[in-house]
């Protein structure tokens, strides 16, 4: 009875284990890439609704930068929202980070509240907005 009980057991555990899903992963794609950083974005939280849209973004630093509270960070993961039609945009979340591609200890979380703030025209920032904001920022 106990070698019945036992097998149930791991038969059991077997499948529990093999029907486990791991989480999400980011899937960063180059957006833009220069001698000093390289631009990521994924595409996967791209989301459109109206007017507005919203993505995440990540900067991997070439050499160590220093953040706002004057530690050294490797990489900058950022969510920006737009409004598409006003061209105007805001960043709701940044955490700083020690490693590459957002990786090792988070150095700084910015827990300033957003602020909506014009998309300079011929910058990386309207090329973001572009392809956030796709067809709504042809119009």
């Amino acid at each position: 009875m106990k070698k019945m009980n036992l097998g149930i057991l791991l038969a059991a555990m077997t499948l529990g284990i093999a029907s486990c899903k791991p989480a999400p992963v980011s899937e960063w794609v180059v957006f833009e890439a220069a001698p000093d950083a390289t631009i990521y974005v994924d595409p996967s939280t791209i989301r459109r609704e109206g007017d507005r849209a919203e993505m995440w973004v990540l900067i991997d630093y070439a050499s160590p930068q220093p953040d706002k509270t004057g530690k050294q960070v490797m990489s900058d993961k950022l969510h920006y929202q737009y409004d598409c039609s006003g061209k105007q945009l805001s960043i709701v979340a940044t955490s700083a980070h020690a490693g590459r591609m957002a990786s090792g200890e988070t150095i700084n979380v910015n827990p300033d509240p957003p602020q909506l703030t014009p998309v300079p025209a011929g910058t990386t920032a309207e090329k973001m907005w572009q392809h956030a904001c796709g067809d709504a920022a042809a119009r």
